[in-house]
């Protein structure tokens, strides 16, 4: 068994070393192996190097201080406790150390010498420190391993200094197993702390200079890893595909679809399918992402290369996040397609049994042209004759892994991934680094702004009400949406049946349906199409509405409880609205005091510009709350935030390349592979 394979070993296997007691301990903070354990970094650092003065003291502070005892005494306590109570100084001024049930401290400390003492600092008459733990200043014994010390997200079962004593045997003992997984040469290049160095001291610091080196190396690795799994499969296409394949160039399917819509492309439209068809005729493995606002049109693009690759001779798929989305979409388009001769079929999760097994053989024989689904294409059943195209529509609800297993059902690996939440292009260039980025940055011409104001006040809801009854006699809909499915009394934020009940009470004359997650999927397609053929005049619902609901004649959405949506979340529930030809209004209803939201706020009734909205969301946010995070794998990065980072980020990038580039695709490092293995293995 060699290094790699022991390092990813269960701890079971490791009695000699491990009190089977805290095995189960270990295994409830997530670590089962070696590698977990070694990789189990400090959340923070208790720093017994950064020595105060008493006369710096601000009060509840976690201090290291260097005073010597005036005076010891055992003074009498109410509750019966017994106490050693130690007055010191520095010369900058004075502190009282107290201890608890520790009678024989009494004889231990001497008056007259200087101790170290580290301890959380109490504020009162006088600063006080209650059981620190001490030493004398002129021992060369210290109190633990370090004077830098990890402090690790532990539990009651298994306290830091249990958890630290642990993680310091299997370095002392395991370290030799973990060889380094970043190739040499970047190594050198970038004088990166090698593997085993890195992990002592980012466990156990010599010192702060050599921490910070332990923390970048690991940053480095983090994202190389990430990075390198990602775009390794993109140099391997191309260096086995890349003039491999020849389209034939036909568009007379594209121009007969065309020619059937009731608009002309934009400018920004027809340059992205200017870019993709390039791809195509270069005989390149396509790897786009398509970013566009709200009703920017990428849908209809993604349908022009389904309907170019068709053409050429190759099956397309477009796979969507949700059901109601998929459904909309396969309608979207059936009528048209089959009007152009084109094979349409809509495979998702709720299909089963003969219907399912016919719809499985058209498309393993090639009789189906375009499949339009959700994550049921990913399933092992479904076997494509000659797939070539895949589009995923709202990438960032779809995993890497997913991402991957649909590519590998294609005789060509060609991806399109379009994106309505808007992210600043250099964030994107970052993130997807095996993608190349196109921008839908214009909107179809004729569209009117949708009107957004904040309602904060009592008043201005009743006002709103009058307004929207006003709208509703007029023929059009609204969309009330609440964050909740149920009552919680943990949060203040309404329900669904809350808002239901208040929309019926100040609009009682008007039909109400209500969409919420825990329906069954036929149950949300038909209260959708009830809401579409005008059978409701108001839909109540969850976020299941946030992506490609389109109601033309909707033109009114509320959101309760504003101040609990992200920008993002509250920018694509606003797009719900504003597809007809009626002017649309958003009402934002919240009554918050939380200043970050207020900003949210005032930022949504000032733009409707995506990308503005996107930059604002980074600042306001923190980076493990940017969309996406969790799917691409930038969730779990420890040292990286991927809103500050972008520099870093794109370093690794740029190294990735390089080195892929330097080895026509190929990793020469055996531990750097298996890493990579285990970070993209299903989970």
């Amino acid at each position: 068994m060699n290094a790699y394979d022991i390092s990813y070993n269960s701890l079971e296997t490791f009695t000699k070393d491990l009190d089977p007691k805290n095995l189960k301990k270990l295994y409830d903070l997530g670590i089962k192996n070696l590698h977990d354990l070694f990789y189990y970094f400090p959340r923070a650092y208790d720093d017994r190097t950064n020595i105060m003065k008493i006369g710096d003291l601000r009060g509840e502070e976690y201090v290291v201080l260097k005073a010597t005892i005036l005076s010891v005494a055992s003074p009498p306590t109410k509750s019966g406790l017994k106490m050693v109570k130690a007055n010191a100084t520095d010369g900058s001024g004075m502190i009282d150390l107290v201890w608890f049930q520790m009678p024989y401290l009494r004889k231990t400390l001497k008056p007259g010498e200087e101790y170290i003492f580290i301890g959380q600092i109490k504020s009162g008459y006088r600063f006080q420190m209650v059981n620190p733990e001490f030493k004398l200043s002129s021992s060369q014994r210290k109190i633990s391993e370090g004077e830098i010390l990890p402090i690790y997200s532990s539990s009651k079962a298994l306290p830091q200094n249990s958890l630290r004593k642990i993680i310091h045997h299997f370095i002392k003992v395991y370290l030799h197993i973990f060889q380094e997984n970043i190739p040499e040469e970047i190594i050198r290049e970038y004088n990166i702390l090698e593997r085993r160095e890195a992990l002592k001291q980012i466990h156990f610091p010599t010192n702060n200079k050599l921490l910070e080196e332990a923390k970048r190396r690991f940053a480095i690795e983090e994202l190389l890893i990430l990075e390198m799994g990602i775009v390794q499969k993109r140099f391997q296409s191309e260096y086995i595909s890349s003039g491999n394949y020849h389209l034939d160039d036909n568009k007379a399917l594209v121009k007969k679809y065309l020619s059937t819509l009731p608009f002309s492309l934009t400018n920004a439209q027809k340059k992205v399918i200017t870019e993709i068809y390039k791809d195509l005729n270069q005989g390149k493995i396509v790897n786009r992402l398509v970013q566009g606002d709200v009703g920017s049109g990428k849908t209809v693009v993604s349908m022009v290369v389904l309907l170019y690759m068709l053409e050429n001779s190759y099956q397309g798929v477009l796979m969507a996040p949700t059901e109601i989305l998929a459904v909309q979409h396969y309608l979207s388009i059936k009528d048209k397609f089959e009007a152009l001769g084109v094979s349409v079929e809509l495979l998702t999760g709720s299909f089963t049994g003969k219907k399912k097994q016919q719809i499985l053989k058209n498309i393993a024989d090639g009789k189906t042209g375009i499949v339009i689904g959700t994550h049921a294409l990913i399933e092992e059943n479904v076997v494509f004759k000659k797939l070539g195209m895949i589009v995923i529509d709202e990438q960032h609800r779809f995993g890497v892994i997913q991402r991957k297993t649909l590519r590998d059902k294609g005789v060509l690996a060609n991806l399109i991934v379009m994106s309505a939440t808007p992210i600043p292009r250099s964030l994107a260039l970052s993130i997807y680094g095996d993608l190349d980025v196109s921008i839908i940055d214009e909107l179809p011409p004729g569209r009117k702004p949708i009107k957004t104001k904040w309602i904060s006040t009592d008043s201005d809801i009743k006002i709103m009400y009058d307004f929207i009854r006003k709208k509703l006699s007029q023929g059009r809909q609204a969309y009330f949406v609440a964050p909740l499915i149920e009552e919680s009394e943990k949060l203040s934020a309404k329900s669904v049946e809350e808002l239901q009940h208040e929309v019926s009470s100040y609009l009682p004359n008007f039909k109400i349906g209500v969409l919420h997650g825990k329906l069954k999927n036929n149950e949300k397609d038909e209260v959708m199409k009830q809401f579409k053929n005008h059978e409701f005049d108001i839909l109540v619902a969850t976020t299941v509405i946030e992506v490609g609901v389109d109601v033309p004649n909707s033109s009114i959405i509320v959101i309760s409880d504003a101040q609990r949506f992200g920008l993002s979340a509250l920018h694509q529930l606003r797009g719900r609205v504003g597809r007809g030809s009626y002017q649309s209004y958003c009402f934002l209803i919240s009554k918050t005091d939380n200043d970050t939201s207020k900003a949210r706020l005032q930022i949504m009734e000032e733009t409707e510009d995506g990308f503005k909205i996107a930059e604002e969301d980074l600042r306001l946010r923190k980076s493990g709350e940017i969309f996406g995070t969790k799917q691409s794998g930038l969730s779990d990065l420890k040292f990286v935030d991927i809103v500050h980072d972008i520099k870093t980020i794109k370093l690794v990038k740029e190294i990735s390349y390089r080195y892929l580039q330097r080895h026509k695709g190929q990793i020469d490092n055996v531990f750097l592979n298996k890493d990579i293995a285990e970070k993209f293995k299903e989970s």
